[in-house]
């Protein structure tokens, strides 16, 4: 009983007499947010096919053709945008092209840019990318986006800007309301 008195005490006291600090008011510091890619033209691929038609895929990709595709589904295909015969490689496994109008183009590149959210923690589902973007400037390809709708997981090649906050749910409902 003595003990829980004294410790009652020296907290009591250590409490009142420590120095108080004055807690300032944090400025928000504003920082630019910088958009993922400045290009005068994206299209837009994607592949109409089911979840169990990727899974089926990833599991059978012992042949070449199977392989590229499961890398693209799921995979780190392509490894730069410099990938010869990309686009082609989308057409060859259906993917359906849409050039972005400009109003179009405009409400993409406003959610592919950085932002002070803070990233979901971990992906929910093994990543089926079905929806790839390519952005052009002068007809070369400058980057190259691959977005999992299922579990808001990314890809991005050819920008500098920080993606790792990319993938928030209320992107991913504007982009495919505009996609869609």
């Amino acid at each position: 009983m003595k003990r829980l008195l004294l410790i009652l005490i020296v907290i009591f006291f250590g409490c009142n007499n420590s120095s108080k600090t004055e807690i300032k008011k944090k400025e928000v510091i504003k920082k630019e947010l910088k958009p993922f890619y400045i290009s005068d033209k994206i299209d837009h691929y994607y592949l109409d096919i089911s979840d169990f038609s990727v899974y089926d895929i990833i599991r059978k990709d012992t042949i070449v053709k199977d392989q590229k595709l499961s890398n693209l589904l799921s995979g780190n295909y392509p490894k730069t945008i410099a990938e010869p015969n990309f686009e082609s490689d989308l057409l060859k496994f259906h993917f359906v092209k849409t050039e972005l109008t400009k109003e179009k183009k405009k409400e993409v590149e406003n959610i592919f840019t950085q932002n002070d959210s803070l990233p979901s923690d971990v992906a929910s589902c093994i990543p089926k990318y079905r929806d790839i973007f390519i952005f052009k400037r002068n007809n070369s390809i400058i980057g190259i986006a691959k977005i999992c709708n299922g579990c808001g997981e990314s890809q991005f090649l050819g920008t500098k800007v920080d993606t790792y906050t990319f993938g928030l749910p209320s992107e991913l409902e504007k982009l495919y309301k505009i996609i869609r």
